[in-house]
């Protein structure tokens, strides 16, 4: 199984409410209607809290507040790099592609964005501290 991940910051001048609503109603139709046939799972994750380095933090300490800088963290799950190779050419398509940049440009700080391609391992049974 592989899985995309994308770090998406809203556009300049636009509120975190107004950016989740636009995405939601949106932005997840569009994915949904284009390439939702080839998704074994697809998350939006909307980071309230981050901190930088949080297992060095001084005992009694607030852990300090990180400006992470993206609002949104979505996880699009697929079974074979066949899919992959599909959802690039729905991308790219000439007909699609033009579709999705104009919704995008309505929300998204476009060149902030990064698509990671990973491969995803999953412990067996949950970490030893999990387990108790």
């Amino acid at each position: 199984m592989a899985k995309l991940i994308f770090l998406l910051k809203r556009k300049p001048g636009m509120s975190k409410e107004a950016f989740r609503a636009h995405y939601e109603a949106s932005h997840v139709k569009l994915a949904e209607k284009y390439i939702g046939h080839l998704l074994t799972g697809y998350h939006r994750n909307y980071p309230v809290f981050a901190s930088l380095n949080p297992s060095d933090q001084p005992a009694g300490n607030e852990v300090a507040p990180y400006d992470f800088g993206y609002d949104a963290v979505t996880e699009m799950r697929v079974k074979d790099d066949a899919s992959l190779a599909e959802i690039s050419r729905i991308f790219n398509d000439p007909a699609i592609q033009p579709i999705l940049m104009a919704d995008e440009l309505r929300f998204l700080d476009r060149p902030s964005t990064v698509m990671l391609v990973c491969e995803e391992t999953q412990s067996a049974g949950g970490s030893p501290a999990v387990r108790g």
